[in-house]
């Protein structure tokens, strides 16, 4: 097709905007075909960016300097891919600490914790949490690695850390549901059934449908190790190094500390497992790529399917209009014009119907992400990508009727009934 300049171009888009509003009943229909399509597209896409920015943002907030040694593997799976770590020996206090009074490099702050239950309960009066809480004991270090900060009360003391006295700081979520009009310092709570005075209250650090950071309580690590702990339990040593560049030789250096706590000789391999923050998001979110890869099979799949209705319900108007197309073509239009004119009909039906769809996408997308605990997000990238999209299928779609359009002989549709 020979270039027919700006002017024809303009005219073409004129006279395709007057028949889709001569017809637009048929017009809205064909363009939802289309926004379907879209926005089973852009809705997926758009909430896995949001959940991928979550997991980033949540191990961001945990510390990118930071590693953990623990015996326990690691399981994550979305769907029917997964990633599962091997299970090791366990890390009994003893170990612990004495790698924690032992490793001194480079300004590198060690922690002790253990995560005793997932499913405490604390009472204040007629006041109960959920009995979804998870219950840590740790020393005061544990903070500082994991990224927690205080917002009320204070830490542990001394004196409460060395005698493993009955004290805990709350999580943001606890210690709204406990203290709904307000902390108040030095109260008792029930935590078990047993006694625990609260000292401090912890900043919001935000939750996720993977980590629920601040439905926690912590109380000092020999308290829980006495109380709650078992001779089976297994304590995690997390690390956190003075920058990112001191990450790795922090992390090597650890590593061999711990082995020597361990009585490894220098051919074993290591019994323990290591957790980096960045490596377990990296492992979301390689895990929420194939969700991804589904959500554009299934847009394609529907985009597909659109395509071919949108040729149809083109080749159904070439028909419905051919003593039009003959009395155009008897006045002077050429078959460039004709052809340009069923293009542009098809790829303005379609435009519009992305349009919607990429609207109602980007809703349904941050509304799953939000009730995943993602955040609100808006995928400039998967939205250009589908408006290119609906070109290309108007295009597609809209070739070959208009081109049969142009083809029609001008006496025969004269003639036509």
């Amino acid at each position: 097709m020979k270039s027919l300049g700006w002017r024809a171009f303009w005219e073409g888009l004129g006279m395709a905007s007057s028949a889709l509003r001569g017809q637009m009943l048929r017009a809205i229909l064909t363009a939802l075909i289309i926004s379907i399509g879209i926005m089973a597209l852009v809705g997926m896409l758009t909430a896995t960016t949001a959940m991928e920015s979550a997991i980033t943002g949540q191990f961001s907030q945990m510390g990118a300097t930071s590693f953990t040694f623990q015996s326990g593997g690691m399981s994550i799976r979305i769907g029917k891919k997964g990633r599962t770590e091997k299970q090791f020996p366990g890390i009994p206090l003893r170990q612990a600490l004495r790698f924690q009074q032992n490793f001194h490099y480079q300004g590198a702050i060690v922690s002790v914790s253990d995560v005793l239950s997932g499913t405490a309960q604390l009472q204040l009066g007629t006041l109960k949490t959920n009995p979804n809480v998870q219950l840590i004991a740790a020393d005061n270090e544990y903070f500082k690695t994991t990224g927690y900060s205080l917002k009320e009360g204070r830490l542990f003391s001394q004196q409460e850390l060395f005698e493993g006295r009955n004290v805990v700081i709350l999580g943001q979520d606890v210690a709204l549901k406990l203290f709904p009009e307000g902390y108040e310092p030095g109260k008792s709570i029930r935590l078990q059934r047993k006694s625990y005075r609260v000292v401090g209250v912890l900043s919001a650090k935000g939750n996720s449908s993977f980590m629920s950071q601040d439905q926690a309580v912590v109380v000092p690590l020999k308290n829980g190790h006495r109380t709650f702990g078992t001779p089976f339990s297994s304590y995690a040593i997390t690390t956190k190094a003075v920058s990112p560049e001191w990450l790795d030789p922090t992390l090597s250096e650890a590593r061999a500390t711990f082995r020597a706590v361990r009585n490894l000789p220098p051919s074993a391999e290591d019994n323990f497992n290591v957790r980096r923050s960045d490596s377990i998001s990296s492992m979301l979110i390689e895990q929420l790529s194939s969700v991804g890869l589904v959500a554009g099979l299934i847009g394609a799949i529907t985009l597909l399917g659109a395509s071919i209705s949108l040729m149809n319900i083109m080749l159904v108007s070439v028909t419905e209009r051919t003593r039009e197309i003959g009395v155009r073509k008897a006045l002077g239009a050429t078959r460039n014009t004709i052809t340009l004119q069923f293009l542009l009909e098809a790829v303005l039906v379609s435009i519009a119907g992305g349009v919607f769809g990429i609207v109602l996408g980007v809703l349904i997308g941050n509304v799953l992400s939000s009730a995943m605990g993602g955040t609100f997000i808006v995928p400039w990238n998967w939205i250009g990508m589908a408006v290119l999209l609906c070109i290309v299928v108007g295009i597609v779609a809209g070739l070959y009727p208009a081109r049969k359009a142009a083809a029609l002989d001008p006496i025969e549709s004269l003639r036509y009934e």
